[in-house]
């Protein structure tokens, strides 16, 4: 887990400043408004907006904070989440209420000696209520991650997909829980100080900046996880945003087509420009056969052979054709000089 650029991955944003600001000042809106139930909401937006932050982490998005220009969106996200927190939160809620609620009427009604049996009870539901408490902490970052694929309350609320996913990466879960605690306590401390020095008039930013920056640095830690746990984004195995192993089947599939495609390429064997050579062939045995077929061209080289000897049956053979013009010519012409 890289802790140091968990702290200061924000301060790399060019308006890193403006976005802190906005954030700053919607949780002081937030917290104060929250007696009257409307803060409530700014909380909503928040929540949805981390979700944003930890996609980006996981999917390893330039820049890392997001942009707050999806307000109505960031809500309902944000709302889906706390309702998936609620959930997972009612064993916390179910052990602590009644425990304390029975301690408040039994230390009211009921003493024993120099003991007081309400507060046995208001102790024991503490220390459930801490101990529930480290189990949800141990839990919160896989609900949290199988949230964030999807954006789905149905993913949240996987309980055995969740407790599988915590028991597999339960090293990288526990680090995460610890330095959760400790740099929520040291970053709260700091702005608690800083705005007692600031003349307490400095709290009023100070308080909510710190708690802005702890979730900051909470949602960094979960986006790390995400990425580690093969959940999305590049480099990464299956998971939310379309898993590594099905990406790379699915590019693998145009990879098939393409060597298809070369391999219809050979009909091109078939254009126009190929058909010549195989017509020209048939011609050229034509020429060579006609030769041995046909009578007047061996009666021609016989000519150049024999000479004048054989040029006075030529005539003859050439009227078995039909081209005996020339002898009956030299018929008629001999027979009067044999007379």
């Amino acid at each position: 887990m890289d802790i140091g650029r968990a702290l200061t991955y924000f301060s790399e944003d060019e308006r890193w400043v403006e976005k802190t600001a906005i954030g700053t000042g919607l949780l002081l809106i937030s917290s104060l408004l929250l007696v009257a139930l409307i803060g409530v909401v700014g909380y909503f937006i928040l929540f949805g907006y981390l979700v944003r932050l930890i996609q980006n982490v996981r999917d390893d998005v330039h820049p890392v904070l997001p942009e707050w220009d999806r307000w109505g969106d960031d809500l309902v996200r944000g709302l889906k989440l706390i309702c998936v927190y609620l959930i997972w939160a009612l064993p916390i809620i179910l052990v602590s209420v009644p425990m304390f609620i029975i301690g408040v009427v039994v230390s009211e009604n009921v003493r024993y000696a120099d003991g007081d049996i309400g507060a046995v009870f208001i102790l024991c539901s503490l220390c459930l209520q801490f101990l529930v408490g480290i189990a949800f902490l141990v839990f919160q970052p896989g609900f949290t991650v199988a949230f964030a694929r999807n954006e789905t309350i149905s993913e949240g609320l996987q309980f055995t997909d969740v407790w599988d996913w915590t028991r597999d990466h339960i090293g990288n879960v526990a680090i995460v829980a610890i330095l959760t605690v400790i740099a929520s306590m040291i970053i709260a401390t700091v702005g608690s100080i800083v705005g007692l020095i600031l003349c307490v008039i400095g709290a009023v930013v100070t308080v909510p900046l710190s708690q802005l920056i702890i979730y900051y640095f909470q949602s960094h830690l979960y986006g790390q996880l995400a990425r580690r746990a093969g959940e999305g984004g590049a480099g990464s195995g299956p998971g939310p945003v379309p898993a590594p192993g099905q990406e790379f089947e699915w590019t693998a599939e145009p990879a098939e087509e393409s060597d298809l495609s070369a391999e219809v390429v050979p009909p091109a064997v078939f254009d126009p420009q190929a058909e010549p050579e195989p017509s020209e062939n048939p011609e050229a045995t034509v020429d060579t056969e006609m030769p041995d077929e046909g009578e007047p061209q061996a009666d021609s080289a016989g000519r150049a052979e024999d000479g004048q000897a054989e040029e006075n049956t030529q005539p003859e053979e050439e009227d078995q054709s039909g081209e005996g013009i020339e002898p009956n010519e030299d018929k008629s012409s001999s027979e009067p000089k044999s007379q």
